[in-house]
C-alpha cells in the first residue's frame, strides 16, 4: 500500500462529512425532484475496487476518469485514492458533471482537499468541473453531438439520478435512439457513458434493476450490449439498505460493464453494505445472464439458480410459439360502475375477480359486484375454458405467479362472462395445450424462474 505524507482517513472523513451535510440540506422532496441520492462511503469504495480490478490500467498510465453525475464527488474520488494506492506512479485526470448548485459548492471544496492532498503526497492528479447537464452538454439537444467525447474515457464509474422523463423531454429528444416508453434518466447516462468509453475500457455504475427487463428498457440493452458486455452484477437482498438515511425504496444493482466482449458474467448477492468484501460470487455463461431476443437480464446468484436458467434454456418452444396468448381482464370496474350488479339475471353476466381463487380453482365468492350488465359487447368474453392468473402480487408473497383454471363446464348456464381488468388470462389453441400450460405455470420451478427476471 502507499504511504500518504497525510492521514488519506481524515480526508475521507472530511469528504463523508461533507456529504451528509449537502444530503441534510436536502428535503426529501427536493432529493426526488433532482433525483439525487449521496452514495454511502462503504459502497462508493466498494464500486470504486470492483471498477479498478476489472480494469485494463498499467503502472504509469495516464488515465482519464469519468464521473458524470458527480454530486459531492465521493465515487470519483474513491476511484482517485484506490488507483493511486495500487498505481503510485499513474498520472489521473477526474472528470466531473454536475450542475446542482449545492452538490457544486461541496463537489469544489472535495475536489480540491484532494488536489491538496495528492500535491502534498506527490502525487499527479488534476480534475475538470463541467457546470452542466451531462446528457444535453451547453448546447441544449445534442443532436449528433452525442459522440463528441466518443472513445474518451478510461473509466467511468457513476450513481446517476433516478428520474422518469417525458418523451418529449430535452434529454429523451437527445437520446432518442434508446427511448421507447417511459425513459429514466440514468439509462442515458449509461448509454452515453457507453459511447465515451474508449475499447475494452471499463465503467462501474450503481443503479435500480428496472432496466434489466421490460419493453420500456429494450432499446437501452440492444444499444449497451452492442457497444460491450456486463462483467460483473451485485444485487442486495435489503432494498433499504444500499443508501442507508436516504431510505430509496429501490432494488439496486452495481453493474461493472466492459466496452468489449466476454463470455461470463460474475455475479454478488450481498446482505449488507457493511460486509460486501465478505459476500461470495458465482461465475454464469452469458448466454444464461442476457436471454432472448429482447436482451432481458436474468440476475442468477447461486447455483439453484443457475439451474433453473438452464432448465428455462432447455425448453423446446415460447410462450408465443406453442400457440398461447395472454391477454388482460376486459373491465376496468371503477370506470365501469353502472354496469356492476350484485345479483344474477338474464341480462347480465358473472364478472370474475383476483379474489375469486379458490386455491387453483374459481369460485364466485362475492357477496356483492359479482355481475356486469351485458349493455357493452365489447366487455364481453366467450365462456370457455382459461387460465386466469393475477396481476399483482407483492415479493414477499409465497408466490409471484398466482394461477387458477377456469373450467368453463361450472358455469354452464353462462354463454358469456367477463373479467376484472386486475386479472389475466391465457387462451390456447386446444384444450390439451392449455391444460399442460397449467400444470407448468402453477409449477413451483416456474415460479422461482419467474422470480429471477421479476
Amino acid at each position: 500500500m502507499l504511504r500518504m505524507k497525510i492521514d488519506i482517513e481524515s480526508l475521507k472523513l472530511k469528504i463523508s462529512e461533507s456529504t451528509e451535510m449537502f444530503f441534510r440540506q436536502l428535503s426529501r422532496g427536493e432529493q426526488k425532484k433532482i433525483g439525487q441520492f449521496t452514495t454511502p462511503m462503504p459502497v462508493a469504495e466498494y464500486m470504486a475496487e470492483r471498477l479498478i480490478d476489472d480494469a485494463d490500467v498499467s503502472i504509469n498510465q495516464s488515465v482519464k476518469l469519468l464521473d458524470p453525475g458527480a454530486g459531492t464527488g465521493v465515487l470519483g474520488l474513491a476511484v482517485v485514492e484506490k488507483l493511486f494506492s495500487k498505481y503510485p506512479k499513474c498520472k489521473i485526470k477526474l472528470v466531473v458533471y454536475e450542475n446542482e448548485p449545492i452538490a457544486l459548492r461541496v463537489l469544489k471544496s472535495n475536489l480540491s482537499l484532494a488536489k491538496s492532498w495528492s500535491a502534498e503526497s506527490g502525487l499527479d492528479f488534476s480534475y475538470e468541473i463541467r457546470e452542466r447537464n451531462y446528457i444535453l452538454e451547453e448546447e441544449g439537444t445534442l443532436e449528433d453531438g452525442v459522440f463528441s467525447f466518443e472513445s474518451n474515457y478510461d473509466l467511468v464509474i457513476a450513481n446517476p439520478p433516478y428520474k422518469k422523463l417525458s418523451k418529449d423531454s430535452l434529454e429523451a429528444d437527445a437520446m432518442n435512439f434508446v427511448v421507447h416508453g417511459a425513459p429514466n434518466l440514468y439509462g442515458f447516462f449509461w448509454a452515453k457513458s457507453a459511447i465515451e468509453l474508449r475499447q475494452n475500457a471499463t465503467s462501474v455504475f450503481i443503479v435500480p434493476r428496472s432496466w434489466m427487463s421490460g419493453a420500456y428498457f429494450e432499446r437501452l440493452r440492444a444499444f449497451v450490449f452492442a457497444q460491450g458486455s456486463i462483467v460483473e452484477l451485485h444485487a442486495f437482498d435489503n432494498r433499504n439498505n444500499v443508501f442507508g438515511s436516504t431510505k430509496v425504496l429501490q432494488e439496486l444493482v452495481i453493474v461493472v460493464f466492459k466496452k468489449k466482449r466476454v463470455d461470463s458474467v460474475q455475479i454478488w448477492s450481498h446482505d449488507n453494505i457493511t460486509s460486501l468484501e465478505q459476500s461470495e460470487s458465482i461465475l454464469v455463461p452469458r448466454g444464461l445472464v442476457v436471454v432472448g431476443d429482447e436482451q432481458r437480464v436474468y440476475l442468477i446468484t447461486n447455483a439453484h439458480q443457475l439451474a433453473l436458467a438452464k432448465w428455462a434454456v432447455a425448453l423446446p418452444s415460447t410462450f408465443l410459439d406453442s400457440g398461447l396468448k395472454m391477454k388482460t381482464g376486459l373491465t376496468v370496474c371503477f370506470r365501469n360502475r353502472d354496469l356492476v350488479e350484485d345479483e344474477p339475471s338474464a341480462n347480465n353476466v358473472p364478472i370474475f375477480y383476483a379474489d375469486d381463487f379458490y386455491g387453483h380453482e374459481i369460485r364466485l365468492k362475492r357477496e356483492s359486484s359479482q355481475y356486469l350488465s351485458k349493455k357493452r359487447a365489447g366487455l364481453l368474453q366467450d365462456n370457455v375454458d382459461y387460465i386466469f392468473v393475477k396481476r399483482f402480487s407483492t415479493k414477499e408473497e409465497s408466490r409471484r405467479i398466482q394461477t387458477a383454471y377456469y373450467e368453463a363446464e361450472r358455469f354452464s348456464d353462462e354463454k358469456q362472462i367477463s373479467t376484472d381488468n386486475k386479472l389475466n388470462f391465457v387462451v390456447a389453441s386446444s384444450s390439451d395445450l392449455l391444460k399442460g400450460a397449467f400444470l407448468v405455470m402453477s409449477s413451483t420451478i416456474f415460479d422461482e424462474y419467474y422470480r429471477l427476471l421479476s
